[in-house]
């Protein structure tokens, strides 16, 4: 992120007008800071305003004279949660992806766009309640990348960072609906290269991101070149590159242009030395969203088999809407086309989804084990990936994949801020940092499970019972 930007977020943050305890103390629980060290036995946490004053033992922080003093005795205190690739626009439905299955008599996309633009608190309450206190959204409307600031005043609502629309080559009319509304922006020619960064820059968008789907033969070497184009436009604007690509071949290319963010696993086969080399040259980060695709098939074979798919939301953060839609399988089954009216197409969509998985695991554990940074990410916003909730099905899935817990944590925390350009400001349990913390009666080394037993979410100093936030 670049400073400027950084330096006005600040700016903000120090406006807050919402009261907040001038100084508090956190005492007996066991920190875990988010850095990977060892935790901290019967912790203190001491919060001045907005800010961590101090975090350590009771010999180093010694409870200043007058501070509120909150007792975690027995509770365990982490970062808060960081989702490094979120959807402000879409809606955790098909209701929000025409381009997967339209029902336009059903759920018009245009009313659906600009009710989540007009409400995006909803979001922010979904991923507060969760205890995700900062995310990235890395494709959107236009009208998304002036959350960052509105979301930076509001400590009821997660730090945000936003890319704006897409720069592809493929050509996918239901998401774009007119001039407000629309998810991409053309890549086709090195004008539309120039033109389309500039577009993202002239809106506020703080990265560069590329949709880049392995391209037809005949069109590979135009394409090709056109991402490196807007590798060296990104980099001439000062904007990070990231990209979706999920095939080995296009994600070395993202590379090679200067990706600092691999928003997807490689899914078509197995990594190797060159590209975890290429990871290494960037300093870039790999973000696996291993439950999305999976959250795809089972969002369509729902509707298909009319059998809907059970929300796994433990603290209660889906607003009641989706939890609605998501349920209204037979409503969509009229929509389906022809091609996905068979229980077998559910059936075998749901098998791909699990060989797809095996390879993206495989691919985490070799990206992981070479040392290379790895981030939480969700893809939140696509059918069934719940804005929220879907964080835990992802820890899990890491989990699942032989990663250790104390890494996961890392990946949820620290990682995802570094990905936002905001470690700064937060992702660890520091001093000077912002005070967005969780508290939790379970203890998360032992499985990441225990994210699902979040009590409070502090976000910059002030702190809501979960109870509060869900719906």
């Amino acid at each position: 992120m670049s400073r400027p930007l950084v330096a006005a977020l600040m700016l903000v943050a120090a406006s807050y007008t919402d009261a907040v305890a001038q100084t508090r103390a956190l005492v007996g629980a066991t920190v875990i800071d988010g850095t990977g060290a060892p935790a901290i036995d019967q912790g203190v946490i001491v919060v001045d305003g907005t800010r961590l004053m101090c975090v350590g033992t009771a010999t180093e922080c010694p409870v200043p004279p007058g501070a509120e003093r909150t007792d975690l005795t027995g509770r365990f205190v982490t970062p808060g949660m960081v989702d490094a690739h979120v959807h402000f626009s879409q809606t955790g439905w098909l209701d929000g992806r025409p381009d997967g299955l339209a029902a336009p008599d059903l759920y018009p996309y245009r009313e659906t766009a600009l009710a989540l633009r007009a409400r995006p608190e909803r979001w922010f309450r979904s991923y507060l309640c969760t205890g995700i206190t900062a995310v990235y959204d890395v494709g959107g409307h236009p009208w998304t990348t002036a959350l960052p600031a509105r979301a930076e005043r509001d400590v009821a609502a997660p730090h945000v960072r936003a890319a704006g629309p897409l720069v592809t080559h493929a050509a996918v009319p239901a998401l774009n609906v007119d001039d407000e509304i629309y998810t991409f922006l053309p890549m086709a020619t090195s004008d539309d290269v120039r033109a389309s960064v500039r577009r993202l820059v002239a809106m506020g968008a703080s990265a560069v991101k590329v949709w880049y789907l392995a391209p037809p033969p005949a069109r590979r070497q135009a394409l090709d070149a056109r991402l490196m184009e807007v590798g060296a436009a990104a980099r001439d604007a000062k904007l990070d590159l990231i990209v979706h690509a999920t095939s080995l071949r296009e994600a070395k290319l993202a590379l090679r242009a200067g990706a600092k963010l691999l928003v997807h696993s490689v899914q078509d086969t197995l990594v190797d030395e060159e590209f975890l080399a290429l990871l290494a040259a960037n300093d870039a980060i790999y973000a696996p969203t291993l439950v999305v695709a999976g959250n795809w098939s089972r969002a369509i074979a729902s509707v298909i088999l009319n059998a809907p798919y059970p929300i796994d939301d433990p603290n209660g953060c889906v607003d009641s809407n989706t939890v609605a839609k998501v349920a209204a399988t037979e409503a969509l089954r009229a929509h389906l086309p022809e091609r996905l009216r068979s229980s077998e197409v559910a059936y075998q969509r749901l098998e791909r989804s699990g060989a797809a998985r095996w390879v993206m695991a495989e691919n985490l554990r070799r990206v992981h084990g070479a040392g290379r940074t790895v981030a939480a990410a969700t893809d939140a916003g696509n059918p069934l990936t719940l804005h929220g909730p879907s964080i835990h099905q992802e820890l899990e899935a890491m989990q699942a994949a032989g990663l250790s817990t104390s890494d996961i944590i890392v990946m949820a925390t620290r990682n995802g801020a570094l990905a936002m350009g905001r470690l700064d400001d937060f992702g660890t349990l520091e001093a000077g940092k912002l005070a967005d913390l969780l508290v939790l009666t379970e203890d998360p080394r032992a499985d990441v499970r225990a994210f699902r037993s979040l009590t409070y979410v502090m976000r910059a100093g002030r702190l809501h019972a979960q109870r509060d936030l869900a719906y």
